[in-house]
């Protein structure tokens, strides 16, 4: 019964954060520390602290937040703003539909969605803003194509859900699952494609004035060279995710592919901050470590909640498994009798609550095997069921609060007010956990893949 831990998690969190009215990012590091305590793990915390701060998830997340603020505070940033503006600017929304599509795609390069958005958000949030949008809105759909990117191939999670699939099914291919992957990432794409143009129509975002936009040939003259740092972030992804299982693994051997994954994360921004110093020196700026200093002064109101959640969530997690909460949980499931509709609808939520306090990834090895024959029993395909495992834990997870990691992300960059996003984020939520629920119980086209 470990698994009832979650219900006093989540009790916790209720009543600190609506009654008590302390901070989100308090909230959690103090959840985690009453339930080390009730658990009567207190011996292990130090375990527990050592782990966490050994993931390197937070370095890959520092390292972006870091480098966006170096992004910002040299101005490089606006070069490349001005460039989206003066070809989307005249378009209602125009901003938004590049950040959704742009960061959707470099999500399903990089892998993780919180570190996506500390990269990418730091570009396409302040467009947004620039373009219109309120903060809120701005931060909600960075956060929406963030979470989203990890499901899209070649995400490293839909490897991870096939092998898990041809353990119990090793009649499906990797090439049936990869090509489902696909159809599912096309209607959830589409589901916030329909959600943006919803919203965007009700917040009235209208375009930028004429004589507020520079002309593309002023902008590309000005900043062209600002164009260099998405193609610095993308080709290192895009590399890893074409030739990791090939060239790398045959090389350095399967465990050192899997760490050079890990360690693009937190290179590449570091390259990234290291490029921007050079364009800001180029265009005949002086620069100093003084000055370095003093980009990251005044920021740590913005940045430190977010480590905050991401080190808490992630020790919840470590607390977690050490207890064995997922298999005492997964046990529950399997032992239940159960029909399609209460698959369809009720086993998204859990999946959304486990998302809400634990790494995703983490999740996903753990429930994905045990979800599989639950949902085949009552007759969902055993390929889509893996998917939507995928689907429930890294599209959902990220961005439902109270974790909600992409979400504390993108409200650090876009300095949004906490309650105002988390009533948008419901909207995003509720529209996926919709689909989610319709797609499980077989009424949205899979075009053959699951005859």
């Amino acid at each position: 019964m470990e698994w009832l831990y979650f219900v006093v998690l989540i009790t916790f969190v209720a009543i600190m954060f609506t009654i008590v009215r302390r901070p989100m990012y308090e909230v959690i590091f103090l959840a985690f520390i009453f339930l080390v305590i009730i658990s009567g793990n207190l011996s292990n915390i130090g375990t527990y602290l050592y782990n966490t701060a050994s993931n390197y998830m937070l370095f890959s997340i520092s390292a972006f937040i870091a480098f966006g603020m170096i992004f910002e505070k040299t101005g490089i940033i606006s070069d490349m703003i001005n460039i989206i503006v003066s070809i989307v600017g005249r378009f209602s929304g125009g901003a938004g539909y590049v950040a959704l599509v742009g960061s959707a795609a470099m999500g399903a390069l990089s892998g993780t969605g919180p570190g996506n958005a500390a990269a990418i958000g730091v570009i396409t949030i302040p467009a947004m803003k620039r373009s219109g949008f309120s903060a809120e809105m701005a931060a909600t759909i960075e956060m929406a194509a963030s979470s989203l990117g990890p499901i899209i191939p070649p995400a490293g999670a839909i490897v991870l859900c096939h092998s898990i699939l041809v353990t119990m099914y090793p009649e499906y291919t990797f090439s049936q699952f990869w090509l489902l992957a696909w159809v599912v990432s096309f209607w959830l794409l589409m589901q916030r494609f329909i959600t943006l143009y919803i919203l965007i129509k009700r917040q009235h975002v209208a375009p930028i004035p004429k004589e507020q936009r520079p002309t593309f040939k002023q902008a590309m003259k000005e900043g062209w060279r600002s164009l260099l740092l998405p193609v610095i972030i993308f080709i290192p992804f895009m590399f890893d995710a074409l030739f990791n299982d090939t060239l790398v693994a045959a090389r350095l051997g399967e465990e050192a592919a899997g760490v050079f994954s890990n360690i693009l994360l937190t290179v590449i921004p570091s390259v990234a901050s290291l490029v921007v110093v050079l364009l800001y020196v180029q265009k005949g700026n002086r620069f100093s470590f003084k000055e370095l200093a003093s980009a990251f002064y005044g920021g740590e109101g913005s940045v430190a909640p977010v480590l905050v959640m991401a080190f808490a969530g992630f020790a919840i997690t470590e607390l977690f498994t050490d207890m064995g909460v997922a298999e005492s949980l997964s046990a529950s499931l399997a032992g239940i009798s159960i029909p399609r509709w209460f698959v369809a609808i009720v086993i998204p939520l859990i999946f959304t609550f486990l998302g809400m306090f634990m790494e995703p990834m983490s999740i996903v090895s753990m429930f994905c095997g045990a979800f599989i024959p639950i949902a085949v029993s009552v007759g969902i395909h055993p390929m889509l069921a893996a998917m939507m495992v995928n689907v429930m834990c890294l599209a959902m997870g990220h961005m439902t609060p109270p974790f909600a990691l992409c979400l504390f992300v993108c409200m650090g960059i876009a300095e949004s007010d906490y309650q105002k996003t988390v009533k948008l984020t419901i909207v995003w939520c509720v529209g996926q956990y919709i689909l989610t629920v319709a797609m499980l119980m077989g009424w949205i086209p899979m075009f053959g893949l699951l005859s």
